[in-house]
């Protein structure tokens, strides 16, 4: 039985017969290109947080990345480009922005004394330059792939949600459960009363009544609160006082079974995929490199001092090796 091991391979780039373009296809496939295009992409994300952003210079930097996009389409070709998924969101974003500065310009062309920026048509210009800055700063995170640490990150996260359906599903029961014993103990058991003193901190204080097992919608709410530690203890002080004292025992076992468990049990979920991550990300531990670091300081200090055999030296020791029969 023979194994075959199938990698993905990117498409054959094009070939040019022209001097001049093969020479650009060298240039513009070259990876310093995507690292003027991530410098690029930071410019434009300063220049929005210092808020000198203007519609002109924003045009600048998408006439840049659509610069970007044709060349690197003429390096690699239709089929390469796309067989990068970078490319495909750069170039996606890049169409996107481009649209809607077309239309930014188009529709407020010319703006007069009685231009209102703020109202005019579906989107105001507010609305669209919003809409335009969002864009460009989402694109920047084309960085991603070219930092490892944060690509290790957000290939975490996105095997995390790939792995959570089990936990989610589990989680989904449980808070079913609870949901369903709750409005079965305290349905209706709080009710607004008009015209009494509140005292500060309590449920009533904090005007949580629409929190309650009234309903299934209110009751997954409550439970929510309950699992975040949101005040918890005003849900259970309240419901101790309009039941009795032994409704503490299901407020207590919720936050054991969600807030301490399940929460810790996805903060673990996480950790172990990212570890597992690290770990085949480097080829060896920190104390493999610290020791191998050590032998190799330890023989450079004795280097010249040690002499090293002889080839007929080698081979004599290893013929009058006990253990070795060696034919000359």
């Amino acid at each position: 039985m023979s194994l075959t091991l199938c990698s993905f391979q990117h498409p054959p780039l094009p070939q040019y017969r022209s001097p001049a373009l093969q020479r650009l296809q060298v240039i513009f496939s070259h990876y310093y290109l995507t690292v003027l295009g991530n410098a690029v992409a930071l410019a434009n994300v300063v220049c929005i947080c210092v808020s000198c952003t203007h519609a002109i210079i924003n045009l600048c930097f998408i006439l840049y990345y659509l610069f970007e996009m044709c060349v690197k389409i003429f390096a690699f070709g239709w089929l390469g480009y796309l067989s990068y998924r970078n490319n495909i969101f750069d170039g996606f974003l890049t169409i996107l922005l481009l649209a809607l500065q077309i239309t930014i310009f188009i529709t407020y062309r010319l703006p007069n004394s009685q231009w209102d920026p703020s109202s005019h048509g579906v989107m105001s210009l507010w609305e669209m330059v919003r809409l335009v800055n969002m864009l460009i700063v989402f694109r920047f995170l084309r960085i991603i792939p070219d930092i490892k640490l944060m690509a290790l990150v957000a290939s975490t996260l996105l095997d995390l949600v790939k792995n959570l359906r089990a936990f989610a599903g589990i989680l989904v029961v449980v808070y079913y459960v609870f949901a369903v014993f709750g409005i079965w103990l305290f349905e209706g058991a709080i009710k607004p009363p008009a015209g009494m003193s509140m005292e500060c901190g309590t449920y009533e204080q904090l005007g949580y009544w629409p929190n309650n097992f009234d309903d299934f919608a209110a009751a997954i709410i409550l439970l929510y609160d309950v699992m975040i530690v949101n005040n918890w203890q005003a849900f259970m002080d309240a419901y101790s006082r309009y039941t009795t004292e032994w409704s503490k025992i299901y407020f207590v076992c919720w936050w054991l079974t969600s807030s301490v468990m399940w929460v810790n049990l996805f903060v673990a979920l996480i950790l172990e995929n990212f570890i597992y991550k690290w770990d085949r990300s480097h080829s060896c531990s920190v104390t493999d490199v610290e020791r191998i670091r050590y032998e190799t300081s330890v023989q450079l200090m004795f280097r010249e001092q040690v002499q090293e055999p002889t080839e007929e030296e080698l081979l004599c020791q290893l013929h009058q090796h006990p253990h070795l029969h060696l034919q000359w």
